[in-house]
């Protein structure tokens, strides 16, 4: 499954249709991956409850939270399999192979541990609370419709433990998600975003005309269980040199083409040509700086992402798929604004680890 666009936005994957309960659980996950524990009302409850001291430990501070164990866990657990996904499966069962990857796990984890707080900071600026009743009631929702469409609380576990995960921290993910709603539409309302409803017709300008949006289209080749590595980047390397050998547009593009429509290419979306409209701050960082480092026209080199590898070509923008497409294009752009407004906190969110937290083994984490 492509993952190439940033967590906060609609991923790239295949066209394939998912169960309600899936995506419950996606959304749900896809909210922990960057929205990491809180410390809204329901969860200052919860850790006071002592049944599950061991992973409610303090491994890190984070401007005045603190960092439980289960939130260490699932980040490195989330890593660790992406981690797979870009290099092969059983690279953290040889202790070689592990420790060659230590400082880029590592690195992941401890990058990422204190987004939910850069969320946290922002709403304190703005005077947003952070303990509610809404926020309780919708918590509680959520999980029960979660649990329903488990079926039992046996299979409810069961999933939970499948992604690493305890309820607990499931439930300040769900309530630092509703945060960052109120943070979005905080910003909204208090003006703080350069181009709305107000001045669609700017906005549009600013898409096809300002620079800082590009449409690329690809072919994407997943490394999925059982895969080479070695050979799907190979496979890759030779579909990037064989575009980048045409001499014309129409040439490289009619190829493409063919790959993108073939078994070949994993990402199914990709299928209807019209390709993906982004600006800063929207894609996967890797998939956003081969882009912009192109003229419309050329062709990546491969681009090594955490789910497979990409072959990219820049392609010019469209006007009328701008316009049809509008209202989609300012509501991503609206996200990408709201994760630069919080990572404006960041130098607040400094994690810092614990005597405890430095005594752990990354690698040994389970």
């Amino acid at each position: 499954m492509s993952s190439v666009r940033n967590q906060k936005k609609t991923a790239l994957q295949p066209a394939v249709k998912k169960s309600k309960k899936k995506m419950v659980i996606a959304a749900a996950i896809a909210a922990a991956i960057l929205l990491v524990g809180a410390s809204v009302g329901i969860t200052v409850k919860v850790l006071h409850d002592r049944k599950h001291a061991a992973e409610r430990q303090t491994v890190a501070l984070c401007n005045g939270y603190e960092i439980p164990y289960e939130e260490l866990r699932f980040l490195t657990l989330m890593y660790k399999d992406s981690l797979e996904g870009k290099y092969g499966e059983g690279i953290w069962d040889d202790p070689a192979t592990a420790e060659k990857h230590r400082e880029e796990l590592q690195d992941l984890v401890m990058r990422n541990l204190n987004k939910n707080y850069l969320i946290l900071s922002a709403c304190d600026y703005l005077s947003i609370p952070t303990e509610s009743r809404e926020i309780d009631n919708y918590v509680k929702s959520q999980i029960k419709e979660l649990r329903d469409e488990c079926g039992s609380r046996k299979e409810y576990k069961a999933m939970l433990e499948e992604y690493g995960m305890t309820e607990n921290y499931l439930r300040f993910s769900i309530g630092v998600s509703f945060l960052e709603s109120a943070l979005y539409y905080a910003l909204l309302d208090g003006g703080m975003y350069e181009y709305t409803q107000d001045n669609f017709g700017e906005f549009l300008d600013y898409v096809e005309f300002g620079g800082d949006y590009a449409r690329t289209i690809h072919v994407y080749i997943a490394n999925e269980k059982g895969d080479s590595t070695a050979d799907n980047l190979a496979k890759a390397e030779e579909i990037s040199e064989e575009l980048q050998a045409l001499s014309t547009f129409d040439e490289r593009y009619d190829l493409i083409c063919e790959y993108i429509g073939s078994s070949v290419n994993d990402d199914l979306q990709s299928i209807s040509g019209d390709g993906y409209y982004f600006t800063y701050g929207e894609m996967d960082e890797d998939y956003e700086k081969a882009t912009f480092a192109m003229e419309v026209g050329d062709v990546s080199d491969p681009v090594v992402c955490s789910g497979g590898n990409f072959v990219i070509m820049r392609m010019p923008l469209e006007e009328e798929y701008i316009a049809k497409n509008a209202q989609t294009l300012l509501n991503y752009y609206h996200s990408a604004a709201l994760g630069k407004f919080e990572d404006g906190f960041r130098h607040d969110c400094v994690v810092k680890l614990t005597e405890y937290g430095q005594s752990l083994d990354i690698l040994a984490i389970q």
